[in-house]
């Protein structure tokens, strides 16, 4: 007999899409049911971003949101579906034992691997402009701390140096973390293809780029394919769409009445029940009570 093939883990799955170098999609969500959604439509993998948790939560995203919160819901995310889950862990929620703490807990979690940026505590969102970038030394510990902390999960690391101090900082980063260790780096704010080629082509491991579409110029899957990126997020798409539809919906009511404009565009109640697995547990339920003593 042979032996059963072994399944393949969640961060090697995330190091082989990274490694094809072709820009593979992947949605982020805030919540359990982004993630099954994501799986539905048939994607490989998904992130979740801190913003878009903490907006989740009524909050901005300015270091509020604590290690523990994170940890708890990038678990269930991980967890609910079988895609690899790259999710966002700031600058590791504090020093040097801080940071191995929280890799292992993602780790622990199911979460296939994790960013971590290079700005100073508090952190904030990377499109505000009262960032501080940590120095070089404290990133690269940042970076070895987690390395020395996981097993298998992948590191990115991520500076927000772009939008502070140019291009060619962002690649002298990126080129540091890397030489301390990251699997892959992650550069916000890029706004051209020939700015993300040159930092593809500058950085020795694969390179992540987030997505904001009302923020920068929107570009196909095909043109971010041909710059060789390893990776293209779409980190805070889901939350915008839902609180801009969530808002119209509810002026709508308010002012009219009446939900009726929107009711072709409310996925049907069967359907969600059925999204949520409501005939799994019924019938698991029923192998129990039917059962013959």
């Amino acid at each position: 007999m042979k032996p059963a093939p072994e399944q393949v883990t969640a961060p090697a799955q995330l190091r082989h899409l990274l490694e094809k170098r072709c820009a593979v999609a992947t949605p982020g969500c805030h919540d359990p049911l982004g993630a099954m959604l994501i799986a539905e439509a048939g994607f490989e993998a998904m992130s979740m971003s801190g913003y878009s948790f903490a907006a989740s939560l009524a909050k901005p995203d300015i270091g509020l949101i604590s290690s523990t919160q994170m940890t708890e819901q990038s678990t269930t995310i991980a967890q609910t579906v079988a895609l690899p889950l790259l999710a966002d862990a700031d600058t590791g929620y504090g020093g040097i034992s801080n940071i191995a703490e929280t890799v292992r807990a993602y780790e622990r979690g199911g979460v296939a691997g994790l960013h971590l940026e290079d700005q100073v505590n508090p952190k904030r969102c990377g499109a505000m402009a009262s960032k501080v970038l940590a120095s070089d030394e404290e990133m690269r510990h940042r970076i070895r701390a987690a390395i020395a902390a996981r097993n298998e999960l992948l590191i990115v690391g991520r500076t927000d140096a772009l939008s502070i101090a140019g291009l060619d900082e962002a690649i002298r980063r990126c080129k540091l973390m890397a030489d301390a260790g990251a699997d892959a780096v992650m550069v916000p704010s890029l706004s051209s293809l020939e700015d993300i080629e040159k930092v593809v082509r500058a950085s020795p491991v694969p390179v992540v780029h987030t997505v904001a579409e009302t923020v920068r110029p929107l570009f196909t899957q095909a043109q971010l394919a041909g710059t060789g990126l390893g990776m293209a997020m779409y980190p805070i798409t889901l939350i915008q769409a839902i609180t801009q539809l969530q808002r119209t919906i509810l002026s709508e009511l308010k002012t009219t009445g009446t939900t009726t404009r929107f009711v072709e565009s409310m996925i049907p109640l069967p359907q969600l029940s059925a999204l949520l697995g409501a005939s799994r547990y019924e019938a698991f339920e029923s192998s129990i009570l039917d059962r013959k003593e």
